[in-house]
């Protein structure tokens, strides 16, 4: 006869396993892929030990998953069918639950891991030696009862193919036992009830299964800005990244990005942070009037830049050797009028830059990242930075100070409480401001087969 709490754990390993089927087949793709999905796995040592179980895992973060093992053996014996009470006097029956939360110092699923769990097993265990008589009193006697407690443990993580991983991991746990003895593993003759502080070690030999497969690659997304912020919508694209060193003859990329800077491997690929104007002079970019979000190929070198970008598609595209092309984008609006409008401006004046791309090249939303950036208050600290003609030190210094104001709306404030060095700004400093820059062309090459 199986106890009542086996006949709860077997139901709850079971509940488990639909649980995560359930949500790994309805979690959205892009959400799945964003956290590198939910990985199952099993404990190899309870397994050899006969007793199945199943673990799950899921990131919160990009070093911290939290997950829970779960492990029944609702059988006396090694093997489920051998029920010979006559012969046989020894006895283990078992259930555990053990939560869990992890912190990996690389990412979620690489390398070096620490962690601490909570722990409750219900145990029914008589006439068993375990490895290094570890607990001496099940070996003469019965013991049933319960362990509550909680511990450490630390472990690594090896990927042994884009689904499959290998984890080794030890710990510790401390707690309170309580159990029931008896006088041998199948007689009902009761000697005492125990209370006690109790230390049990936790050995692991996982195999685990991540259903999404292992991603090696960044991952660029559409960003909208707010305020100097970047929020991350999505993340739409993917690439194969040459991880080997392979000699091979230059791709159409390596030739193109020793001409021109803006063409750049996806191994140096960076999600934006801030901008800053060094080495401008090798970054595309095109310019649009006061409130303008149109794209007029006839200002400036608007055209020349968008048939510069045209061309180098068009070469990456017939390599076959890559694989994959991103264009980053980067709109930006001038420091005056309402903050609202303007991040709302530097997002279109990125989108009329990919729409004309598009248009062009005939590729898809995917190969693109739409940066919406604001007001352009990083490129105005840039601009003071490299001492602009026409202003003083003095003046220099003022604006500096100004743009260092934590509150947007302050800084503009006070930018124009003095009209003569505000209209000094407008006249020498926020053209420039008006543009969609920052303009990449990424590539990825093909791992060779």
């Amino acid at each position: 006869m199986v106890s009542w709490p086996l006949r709860k754990g077997g139901l709850l390993l079971i509940g488990l396993a639909i649980c995560f089927a359930t949500y790994a087949a309805s979690e959205p793709r892009d959400t799945v892929k964003r956290w590198q999905g939910m990985s199952v796995r099993t404990n190899l040592l309870w397994d050899a030990a006969a007793e199945p179980n199943i673990g799950l895992e899921f990131p919160v973060g990009k070093h911290v998953s939290l997950g829970a093992n779960a492990g029944i053996k609702a059988w006396p014996r090694w093997l489920f069918w051998d029920n010979d009470y006559q012969q046989k006097t020894n006895q283990w029956r078992n259930f555990a639950v053990v939560p869990e939360v992890r912190y990996y110092f690389d990412q979620v699923y690489d390398g070096v891991f620490v962690g601490a769990d909570a722990i409750y097993t219900h145990f029914n265990v008589g006439n068993v030696t375990f490895p290094f008589h570890m607990y001496p009193e099940v070996e003469q006697y019965r013991l049933q009862g319960s362990f509550w407690g909680g511990g450490l443990f630390a472990g690594y993580s090896w990927w042994l193919g884009q689904h499959i991983r290998i984890e080794a991991e030890a710990g510790v746990a401390a707690g309170l036992a309580a159990y029931d003895k008896f006088d041998c593993a199948y007689c009902g003759t009761k000697l005492g009830e125990t209370r006690k502080p109790a230390v049990v070690p936790k050995l692991g030999v996982n195999i685990a299964w991540n259903p999404v497969a292992k991603d090696k690659r960044p991952k660029p997304g559409v960003v909208i800005s707010g305020r100097d912020t970047l929020t991350v919508l999505s993340a739409p694209v993917a690439f194969v990244v040459q991880l080997k060193e392979v000699k091979a003859p230059e791709t159409a990329g390596d030739k193109l990005g020793k001409k021109n800077a803006w063409v750049v491997p996806i191994e140096k690929y960076r999600p934006l942070d801030r901008l800053t104007r060094e080495g401008r002079d090798s970054i595309l970019t095109v310019r649009y009037p006061l409130d303008g979000d149109a794209l007029d190929l006839s200002l400036g070198k608007n055209g020349a830049v968008v048939d510069q970008i045209t061309a180098a598609v068009m070469a990456l595209r017939e390599d076959d050797r890559t694989n994959e092309v991103l264009i980053s984008v980067v709109g930006l609006s001038s420091i005056e009028g309402p903050q609202e409008r303007n991040d709302s401006l530097s997002v279109r004046r990125a989108r009329a830059v990919v729409d004309a791309l598009k248009a062009r090249t005939g590729l898809k939303d995917a190969h693109f990242e739409v940066i919406g950036k604001g007001e352009a208050w990083d490129w105005f600290r840039a601009q003071l930075a490299d001492s602009p003609k026409g202003f003083s030190p003095g003046e220099i210094q003022t604006l500096q100070s100004i743009a260092a104001l934590p509150d947007a709306e302050e800084r503009e404030r006070r930018l124009k409480a003095d009209k003569a060095l505000y209209q000094k700004v407008a006249d020498n400093l926020l053209e420039d401001q008006r543009n969609a820059g920052y303009i990449r062309v990424y590539y990825g090459a093909r791992i060779p087969s």
